[in-house]
């Protein structure tokens, strides 16, 4: 399973829509909102992968990443954000579980990429 989180059901939908064009073995999970992801993370459900955005109502990405941290959760997680901002860039490299941060979209051959580094095709 692929978690997305992101407060955008269309960016959902269509990341969603591209995951299954790369890999119909991993269902994905889409959340609008970073609390639910972590209250299904907090019920026991484990992704084999998250993409995550910066830019969300209440609890933003970064909010995610450390409450993530501090309850030491071991799945990789890629940004996938609209941001180019050098900051958001550097920032990410600090969280040992960020893999990598990939501006929107999310393309096939990126998400390829991807996937063949997590060993997940």
């Amino acid at each position: 399973m692929i978690f997305l989180i992101d407060d955008d059901d269309i960016q959902n939908l269509i990341n969603t829509k591209v995951i299954s064009l790369v890999s119909d073995q991993h269902p994905v999970k889409a959340f609008t909102s970073a609390e639910m992801a972590l209250e299904t993370l907090s019920a026991g459900e484990q992704p084999k992968l998250i993409f995550l955005d910066i830019n969300m109502p209440k609890m933003n990405g970064w909010d995610f990443l450390d409450v993530y941290h501090e309850r030491n959760l071991p799945i990789d997680v890629y940004m996938l954000s609209s941001s180019i901002n050098n900051k958001d860039i550097e920032k990410s490299k600090t969280y040992e579980s960020v893999k990598g941060f990939i501006c929107k979209p999310l393309v096939v051959e990126k998400l390829t990429e991807i996937l063949k580094e997590e060993n997940l095709i």
